[in-house]
Order: structure tokens, then sequence, then C-alpha cells
């Protein structure tokens, strides 16, 4: 991904880039996550701040998965998981927005839908390790009781 001044860039990792230089100060990340949003219009990524307006360019996605919780029953079966994201932030996964991308890794929807999070190695692997195989040689994710595909990602 080619920087540009002026523009925010998230590339494959999660690592935050501005005017070529890696985002590394946890206060300035913060909030940089805490003020992107997504232009109703367009779908373009841009973070607001004060009177300020900087275009975000993403290589795979704006929020990455750093690891999962797991809910069971008492007969342990499978009933919530829980995804802790890059942002400090926890949200109970849609099972139903869970498709692994081009690249072969795992991605949910996150915000209320509004964004994709990838997930990292260590939530990837977690999260796969839940999965079954499926009548149709796939792969699914059995929780609350229902068994919901895991699809490739729309292209």
């Amino acid at each position: 991904m080619k920087q540009q001044a002026d523009i925010v860039t998230i590339d494959r990792q999660g690592r935050w880039w501005y005017e070529g230089r890696q985002i590394i100060h946890p206060d300035v990340l913060a909030l940089f996550k805490q003020s992107l949003k997504k232009d109703a219009l367009t779908g373009e990524l841009c973070i607001h701040y004060r009177d300020q307006t900087l275009p975000v360019e993403v290589e795979s996605c704006p929020f990455f998965v750093r690891d999962i919780r797991v809910a069971r029953d008492a007969a342990g079966s499978l009933q919530g998981v829980t995804l802790l994201l890059d942002d400090e932030t926890e949200e109970a996964l849609d099972p139903e927005s869970l498709r692994l991308n081009g690249h072969g890794v795992l991605e949910a929807t996150v915000k209320k839908g509004e964004f994709t999070a990838c997930c990292l190695p260590t939530a990837h692997f977690r999260l796969a390790g839940l999965f079954e195989e499926s009548g149709a040689g796939g792969f699914q994710l059995k929780l609350g009781g229902k068994a919901y595909p895991v699809l490739p990602s729309p292209s």
C-alpha cells in the first residue's frame, strides 16, 4: 500500500501509518480508532477529529480481533463467542457475519455491522478450533443450538 501525505493507512497486520511513519503511541492510536467513521454516502473511511478530516486507506479491514472468549452451557455446548478487539473493546460475535476472506483469514462484522474485523492469528486459530465439518465438505460453527456455515467473503 502506498503511503501518502495526509492519508492514514491501516496495513494487513493492523498497524496504523501516517505520512509514512507508524503510529505507535497508544493514546494517538486509541484516539484514531475512536474517531474512525464511515461516510454514509460513499462508504469511505475517515477520521474526524475537531475540525480535521483525514481519509483512511485500509489494506484488509479497519479493526482486528486479538482473541476470543467462549461461553458454554453446563453440558459444554457453545453458547456464545466474544470478540476481543484491537481497540480494547469487546463484543459478541454475530455468527451470520463470520466469513473466510480471500487471504484465508476469518473476519466478521463489528461495531453494529458498520465495520469488518479480521482475526489476528491467535483469534483465528482459537475460533477455527470451534468449527465442525459440515455435510457439504465445508465448516460450520454450532452456536446456541444453531449451525452457521463459514462461507467465503463475497468478492
